[in-house]
Parts: structure tokens; C-alpha cells; sequence
């Protein structure tokens, strides 16, 4: 039956039915589907043993499984759509009944934001993969530190006049023999000396100053005396090409194969300093050459000597992971960035910009494609060393870069896409070079496991951490309201059409801006600036217990209840949400509970109560016009019912004649915005 369910699918949808006909079946090994016949007899009937309770008999089972909720109601659920189709086919005779199931909640973070130590190590570890693209790209520089593991038989090609040539050729040409060069040479010689084009050198060689370990020496000779060694084989050392370390006997001047100075040799010299070259050889001997070194430990050989033998994923993707962290972009669209996504200019702003298509988001009356202007991104507060724009252009210059390399050899459906990489593996099944685009669910899906295990990852945060692209975009919305973005901010950073989904994703992520979080010192602030007020009004205007006080000057009443000390001068978080236009008075009632410049009197008292009973309205009701800023409008209450508490700022007394005269204000009007929508 699963078979025959699963032939109606293809892709995922099939791999589900197979993955829940290997769980039932590891269901009746193990339990013989709690029939006692079934332990003797292992025949499994599903005319017998589908009955009406087959669905409870393998859930009691299920459930003691270690898998996530959500996991385990998608096995359920493949196993009843199988059961109800042998009824459908009358294979079974009995209706299987459907116990209630959990349909399960999220409980990896594959699309969370990494936490704040999880994210310095994350960024840490791709730091180091990036110094190592920029050391590709800008090529490898001999050290010459390397030593080699045996004596050298053959010379390598000698340079003479700036033209190489082998000793043999050397001989032919200056007419020296062969032996006598190669001697000479070994002996120190210059190629030039030893084809008779320079003088021989001097020999009083010894009395040239030698430097050993930092220390200065006036001669080879006192150098030979300070480590106890012969001054004559001291100098012979030095004149074949020895260091002075070696000559005086403290560095070896051969070493075991293995080890890595001789690894550092062979490639500097034998392989040219190419890590393709070496790559392959090595690959090509690599059941010879196990107790040498490993293709494990020359590829950590690569990365200390700041080289690498292919563009593949292991040194695109942390580039493209750097990418997303710096953009926020989505794996969909980052995967089909091209060449030119990133503009220096947009031919309109003059502003750097990224040009990228955002799939879910395109309907029949809106495009697809999307532009990110880079300036929007860039947080002072965030990027403190230097801006996005400057890290974003140099990355997407160090991907051309590397990419340009393999670019030829991309089929042509993928050889505009901006990330591409060599699938090495591929490469070597089918004897040509490879290149693939990032695909998360395949090729993608095994660098972040590696990533994670050669980083260390899994022994840092546990083997479920989950390391993927999918969750820079919310580190980064997370990163801007920790800095202090507003809403709008990361709106635009994230390319949200409204900012509704830009409030309903924040509020997923469990995240509010800066303006909409720390209750509690909002209160305190508001109660203060309250409490002083009426100290000054008090003692500047007394009042008769009867009549009402005459307004201050400095004092404005708004719709929302709260006072305003200046309606032209909102506070600086206020400003930064609603786009204060100097000049004007400020026209943002439901922010006035949070503004800096807000203060509540008795006076006012009424109409903030009333403000509150609207509010609890709107959001009971749900209200759309407040959906987007529903966390707004909960925090605004949770403030006012710390105002009204006995003692904060009023006395017991005034509150309850405040909420006396509050009932009778039904038709006040208050914060226009939560009418919209009734």
C-alpha cells in the first residue's frame, strides 16, 4: 500500500511516504503491532490487522520516538492517508478511526536568529574562510621556510642571466661540464660562478658577519664556536644554500616526509607552489601515501599556508553566508543573485544597490524584482569599523574574483549567477570539472554539516545546533533592533512590501524595536516627569478646591490623555518612527505614552483611562488598522495600568475619580487609528 500511495508523487512528497513506511514497518519489528500472534507468526494481514484501532496501536508507539512534534504528525499523517486509501479501495473492510493528534510546533532554529554567542562564532569561523578567499585571489608567495625530506640528486633548473635552464643545458651552452656545475653549485656557487661568469666566491668566506637565532656574529667562525661546530663545515652548509639555523646544527636540514616543513618543501618546489597540482597528485597516490599525509591534513596544510586547490563550495559558501549576514536576503535570493546584482550607482539614487527577486513576493500587479539600497543598511551604531557598503562591494569582488576562474566551464543556465562553485566530488566522478549553483537542499545541505564539524560547532552549542543561511536574514533584523532600528528601518532592510509583515515577522521572531520594548523604564520615566510636574504646578499656581486650574503655557492636552510639555519638540525615538517634519505639531497620539516630552495630570486622568478601554476594544476586536503595531498598543496598556496603580504617580482617591468621571466620556474622541477598521 505505501508503494502504491507513493508512485501517485514524486520529489519530497514521495520521500515522506517513504520515510513513513520505514518508521511502521521499525513499528512492527519491534512491537508486532501489540498482537501476541504476530511474535510467532510474522505475517502481517491488513485485512487482519488494520483494524478500526490501527492508527491508536502505532501512535501509542510513535509517540515514544525521538522525533519533533512536527516530524512525528508527519509520519502520522502518511500512515492514515495510507490506511484511508486501502479502505478507499475496499482492501480493508473497516473504517480506521482517527485518535486526535498534535499537529506540532517548531522546534529547531532553522529560520531563528543566532544568538549572541552562537553568532561571534559563527562570524569568527567565517572570517577565517574569507582571509583564505582573499589569499587565493591574491596568490601565494614562497617562504622558502620548507625543508626537504631527502637529498636532491637532481638540480632544479638554475637561472642565469634571467633565463632558466637545466644544468645539462648550462653545460653545453658555457661549455663547463655537467659534474663541475652540479659540484659547484651544491657547494654554494651562484649559477653564474659556476658557469665561469662571475668570479669564484671569496675563501675567506668565514670572516663574512652571520646572524643565528637574532644574535649577530662577526664571522662564520666565531658563529661556529658559539654552537661547538666545525667552522669549515659551518661555511660548506652556508654556501649550499643552507640557513645559518641549519649550518650551526639547531634546525635539521632533512626531515621525516611527514613531516610539514618537507609537506611546505614539495610544494614550494616540486609542485610549483600550485595546490591544484599537489591536490590531485596527492589524491591520485592517496592509499600510498596514508602514513605520509592524509587528503584531511593537506587540505588544513592548504588553509595555514592560506591556499586552495578548487573554487568549491568550501570557499564560496562562507563568502555567500557573509552576504546574507551583511543583506538579510533569503536563500531563494541569494541563490539567483547574478554578475551584476550589485551596482555601484543606481542609475536613479547615485546609491550603491543590490538588484534581487524576491519570488514569494511577486503577484499579477507587483514585479518580482526587488532593489536593496545599501545606504539604508548601513547602522553606525551596528558597523562600527566600516560601512556594509564598503563590505558588501569587496565581497562581491572577491566572489568575481575566485568565480571568474570557473566561470567557462558553468552550464549556461547558472553562468550569470554571482555565487557558482566546482563540485569536486562530481568533478571527479565524471572525469571534467563541475560547477553547480548553491542549492540548500543538496550540495548546500552537506557544507553546513562539514562547516559545523571542521569549526567545531557541534562541540561548542551540541550536535542539534542548525547552521544555515535561512538564519542570517533574521540575525540581522535582530542585530538592527538591537541598535536601535525602527520599525521602518527593517522594513526597508528586509524589502517588505508593508509594514505589517514587517511587524508580524519581528513579532515571530520574538523581537520589538527599540520604541516598542522596556516597559517598565518607560513607566518609571512617565511617573517621574508626572510626579514633578505636579510639584511645580502647585507651587506656581494654587488652585481652589472648587474651581479648575487655568493651562499652563508649558503644558499641551492631547487626544490620547497624556500631556504634552511641547507639541513641537517630540523626543528623538518618537521622531525617528514617525518622521517628524519640523515645524509642525506632532500628530501621533498612540505614541504619546512613550514620548519623552508626555506627562499625565489629574486633569487628564479621565481621558487616559478612556484611552485605555478603546485600546482593549480595538485589540479584542482585532482590529486590522492596528494589527501591524498590535505590540504598540499591548505595551501602551501595560503602561497606563502602571500609571494607574495606587501610589505610582495618584493617590487612591484621585484614581477612583478619575475612573467616576471616565465612565461618563464615552463620546470623547481619542486615537483616531484605533477607529479604523470598526
Amino acid at each position: 500500500m505505501f508503494f502504491q500511495v507513493e508512485a501517485e508523487y514524486e520529489g519530497l512528497s514521495a520521500e515522506r511516504f517513504r520515510y513513513a513506511r520505514n518508521k511502521y514497518l521499525q513499528f512492527v519489528a519491534e512491537t508486532s503491532a501489540y498482537y501476541p500472534e504476530l511474535e510467532s507468526n510474522k505475517r502481517f494481514y491488513l485485512t487482519i490487522h488494520w483494524e478500526a484501532d490501527a492508527l491508536i496501536r502505532f501512535n501509542r508507539w510513535l509517540v515514544g520516538q525521538d522525533l519533533k512534534s512536527k516530524s512525528r504528525y508527519g509520519v502520522y499523517k502518511s500512515v492514515r492517508q495510507v490506511m484511508d486509501m486501502a479502505y478507499a479501495l475496499r482492501i480493508v473492510d473497516t473504517v480506521v478511526y482517527h485518535p486526535p493528534v498534535f499537529k506540532g510546533a517548531s522546534e529547531t532554529k532553522e529560520r531563528s536568529a543566532y544568538t549572541e554567542s552562537e553568532q561571534e562564532v559563527v562570524n569568527a569561523a567565517i572570517a577565517r574562510w574569507i582571509d583564505l578567499a582573499n589569499s587565493v585571489l591574491n596568490g601565494y608567495t614562497p617562504t622558502g621556510q620548507g625543508i626537504p625530506y631527502r637529498r636532491q640528486n637532481t638540480l632544479p633548473p638554475i637561472s642565469i642571466d634571467g633565463q632558466l635552464c637545466t644544468v645539462s643545458e648550462a653545460a653545453k651552452r658555457y661549455g663547463v661540464k655537467h659534474g663541475v656545475i652540479s659540484q659547484r653549485i651544491r657547494t654554494g656557487w651562484t649559477p653564474e660562478q659556476a658557469v665561469g661568469l662571475a668570479p669564484p666566491p671569496s675563501p675567506r668566506f668565514t670572516s663574512i658577519q652571520i646572524s643565528v637565532e637574532g644574535i649577530s656574529y662577526s664571522s662564520v667562525g666565531a658563529a661556529a664556536r658559539a654552537y661547538a661546530v666545525d667552522p669549515a663545515v659551518v661555511a660548506q652548509r652556508l654556501r649550499m644554500g643552507h640557513t645559518p639555523e641549519q649550518s650551526v646544527g639547531i634546525d635539521p636540514i632533512h626531515v621525516l616526509q611527514r613531516d610539514e616543513r618537507a609537506l611546505l618543501w614539495l610544494f614550494e618546489n616540486q609542485y610549483a607552489c600550485n595546490a591544484l597540482a599537489m591536490y590531485e597528485d596527492f589524491y591520485d597516490r592517496r592509499q600510498n601515501l596514508v602514513a605520509v599525509c592524509t587528503m584531511q591534513r593537506l587540505s588544513k596544510l592548504f588553509i595555514r599556508w592560506g591556499v586552495w586547490p578548487h573554487v568549491d563550495d568550501r570557499l564560496i559558501m562562507p563568502l555567500a553566508a557573509e552576504f546574507s549576514m551583511l543583506a538579510g536576503l533569503n536563500v531563494e535570493a541569494l541563490k539567483e543573485l547574478e554578475i551584476d546584482s550589485y551596482q555601484r550607482e543606481h542609475r536613479l539614487t547615485g546609491q550603491p544597490v543590490i538588484t534581487y527577486r524576491k519570488r514569494r513576493a511577486g503577484s499579477s500587479t507587483r514585479s518580482e524584482d526587488r532593489e536593496l539600497h545599501l545606504p539604508l543598511l548601513d547602522m553606525e551604531e551596528l558597523y562600527l569599523d566600516e560601512s556594509v557598503v564598503q563590505k558588501l562591494g569587496k565581497l562581491v569582488g572577491l566572489v568575481l574574483g575566485l568565480t571568474s576562474r570557473i566561470r567557462e566551464d558553468a552550464p549556461p543556465e547558472i553562468a550569470r549567477r554571482l555565487f557558482i562553485f566546482e563540485d569536486v566530488e562530481c568533478s571527479h566522478r565524471e572525469g571534467k570539472r563541475v560547477i553547480v549553483a548553491i542549492d540548500p537542499k543538496r550540495k548546500a545541505g552537506k557544507w553546513y554539516r562539514r562547516f559545523c564539524t571542521d569549526e567545531g560547532l557541534y562541540s561548542l552549542f551540541g550536535k542539534n545546533f542548525n547552521f544555515s543561511l535561512a538564519r542570517c536574514r533574521p540575525t540581522l533584523a535582530t542585530n538592527m533592533v538591537l541598535a536601535g532600528a525602527t520599525l521602518f528601518d527593517v522594513q526597508v532592510a528586509l524589502g517588505h512590501e508593508s509594514i505589517q509583515t514587517t511587524a508580524t515577522y519581528l513579532d515571530e521572531q520574538g523581537l520589538k524595536p527599540t520604541f516598542n520594548r522596556t516597559v517598565s523604564e518607560a513607566l518609571e520615566r512617565i511617573a517621574q516627569r508626572s510626579r514633578e510636574f505636579q510639584k511645580t504646578e502647585q507651587a506656581r499656581v494654587p488652585r481652589a478646591p472648587t474651581s479648575p486650574s487655568p493651562e499652563l503655557d508649558c503644558f499641551h492636552e492631547t487626544l490620547s490623555g497624556c500631556g504634552c510639555k511641547n507639541p513641537y519638540n517630540p523626543s528623538e525615538n518618537v521622531r525617528a518612527v514617525t518622521k517628524h517634519v519640523d515645524g509642525t505639531p506632532c500628530r501621533f497620539w498612540n505614541m504619546c505614552i512613550r514620548c519623552d516630552r508626555s506627562i499625565v495630570t489629574e486633569r487628564t486622568l479621565p481621558k487616559l483611562i478612556v484611552y485605555r478601554r478603546r485600546v482593549n476594544v480595538a485589540l479584542e476586536s482585532d482590529s486590522p488598522a492596528i494589527r501591524g503595531r498590535k505590540s504598540l498598543f499591548e505595551d501602551a496598556v501595560k503602561l497606563i495600568d502602571g500609571i494607574l496603580a495606587e501610589d505610582m504617580v495618584f493617590p487612591a482617591a484621585v484614581i477612583r475619580t478619575a475612573e467616576h468621571v471616565a465612565a461618563t466620556m464615552d463620546d470623547l474622541l481619542v486615537d483616531h487609528l484605533i477607529y479604523q477598521g470598526f
